[in-house]
């Protein structure tokens, strides 16, 4: 009976263990100097596209490395005003150009990476190329 329920234990721990790699649920459209267009399919789409320009990167995309160097917990301990602002108040919206369901379930996402990089640089997250 004790080893019944470690089992059931353990397998309810495995079920909880929801690790998807993000990076499998983005498909880069097009992708220039000031604008990135993506197919996501994940619960929120436009969070996701934002969140992984400044902490991860997309692949495939003029964008492979991530708009913020440093780790997401070290900058969000830095600046917590404007990450709770960027994320808790959705102010990352207004970096979204257009958001519209695909047909697959997916949802096309545009972001205007130019004046997310300019937002950043003037709130000194990051800094300016060259400087």
């Amino acid at each position: 009976m004790k080893s019944l329920f470690f089992l059931f234990a353990f397998a309810i721990g495995l079920l909880s263990c929801n690790s998807r790699n993000h990076a499998s649920d983005i498909q880069v459209i097009d992708s220039n100097d000031s604008s990135m267009t993506l197919n996501i399919t994940d619960q929120k789409p436009e969070y996701t596209a934002i969140y992984h320009l400044l902490f991860r990167g997309i692949p495939n995309s003029n964008q492979t490395t991530p708009l913020i160097s440093t780790s997401e917990e070290a900058t969000e301990k830095q600046f917590p005003e404007y990450f709770k602002k960027l994320f808790n108040e959705n102010r990352y919206k207004t970096f979204v150009t257009s958001s519209s369901k695909n047909g697959n379930g997916s949802q096309r996402v545009v972001v205007n990476t130019r004046a997310l990089r300019l937002d950043l640089e003037q709130n000194s997250i990051i800094r300016k190329f060259g400087y």
